[in-house]
Parts: C-alpha cells; sequence; structure tokens
C-alpha cells in the first residue's frame, strides 16, 4: 500500500472515530431514565463506541472508548450529582476508575470475537463480544456498588444485593436496547459492509 493510500486509511478511520466518538456521546446525553445516584439508560448510546472496535479491531477501538469514558466522567462532575456522596479520597479514586474510566473503555473490546472462531457465525461472534463488554462494564460497576454506594442500602438488603439491583437494573435496559439496535442495523447490507461484516 502506497504512502498516500495508507494516510487516507488512517484519516478515515480517524474520522469514523471521531464521528461515532461523538454520536456516542450525544446519545448518552438522551437519557430515557436516570438513576438517582449515577447511571442511566440511554438510546443505544455504547453502540457507536462498539462498532468502532467491531469494524477496526481493539486498538483503535479502545482508543475511543477511553475518550468516550473521559466524557462521561466530565458529565457526571457537570451534573454534581455523583462526587459529593465519595468521601475520601480513596472512594473518590475508585469511583472515578471504576465508575467511569475503566467501564466505559472496556466497551472498547466489543469487536474481540469479530474475527475469532469461536462460533462459525461472525455475527454471532459479534454480539458474543458485545454481551461480554456490557458484562465487563456491570461488573465495574458492581465492584463500586458494593465499595462505595451500598451504605445507601434500603433496610434489610445487603449491599452485595443493592448493587446487583441497582446496577443490573439500569444497565440490562440500556443492554437491551443496545442489542435490538445493532440487531436490527444488522439486517441492512449496507450497513453491515459498513463494519465489515461478511
Amino acid at each position: 500500500m502506497s504512502t498516500q493510500k495508507r494516510l487516507s486509511s488512517s484519516l478515515t478511520m480517524l474520522t469514523e472515530c471521531a464521528i461515532m466518538l461523538a454520536l456516542s456521546f450525544a446519545l448518552s446525553c438522551a437519557k430515557l431514565f436516570e438513576m438517582p445516584m449515577g447511571g442511566s439508560v440511554t438510546v443505544a448510546s455504547m453502540l457507536p463506541v462498539m462498532l468502532i472496535s467491531i469494524k477496526y479491531g481493539i486498538g483503535p477501538g479502545l482508543a475511543t472508548s477511553f475518550l468516550y469514558s473521559l466524557t462521561q466522567l466530565l458529565q457526571a462532575i457537570a451534573s454534581a450529582n455523583v462526587f459529593p456522596y465519595c468521601e475520601t479520597p480513596g472512594t473518590l479514586a475508585l469511583c472515578v476508575l471504576f465508575d467511569y474510566i475503566v467501564p466505559f473503555t472496556l466497551l472498547g473490546l466489543a469487536g474481540l470475537f469479530h474475527k475469532s472462531k469461536l462460533t462459525k457465525n461472525t455475527e454471532l461472534n459479534i454480539y458474543l463480544g458485545i454481551i461480554g463488554v456490557v458484562v465487563l462494564r456491570f461488573f465495574c460497576h458492581f465492584v463500586t456498588g458494593v465499595a462505595i454506594w451500598g451504605q445507601w442500602a434500603p433496610d434489610g438488603m445487603g449491599k452485595y444485593l443493592y448493587s446487583f439491583l441497582y446496577n443490573g437494573g439500569f444497565l440490562s435496559l440500556d443492554f437491551l436496547i443496545c442489542i435490538v439496535c445493532a440487531v436490527l442495523m444488522f439486517r441492512k447490507a449496507e450497513l453491515r459492509r459498513l463494519v465489515n461484516i461478511d
């Protein structure tokens, strides 16, 4: 491949990454429901950054999703409804890392199984990747739910169950919307070609 073609290909990828990052951010602002101490149900806001990973691989996917994690952190700072609950520097660091930076960056692993031989069905491999990163995101939020937010569990409810129900509640709905949008999208041949699905 010539230098000019490589440059053109890189610019195309960077442009698509920027567009998908902006789209994920815009969709994350379109909240269908917002939880009182962080977490919301959105209009498939995770999907655009996942598509970068599916199309270009986990390198560009992780880079794009890391930038997305920063936008989510800035949103939380601007809303001023999360960090006041973090009573020590340790809980603040845990919240920043495991409620924002790590879980949203992990979305960039969605394309991990795209080209693998995990199953013979490429589309199924993609769905498994999407499911996998959402489970990883849930685990991160579950950790902070136990370590930080569990103290606000209703009387008689343990912090583990509280974290499971709180985080599982909004994230399962967010995931359901995301996976339905992905299934509908992948039914269109032109959209399948856009993300390199055979």
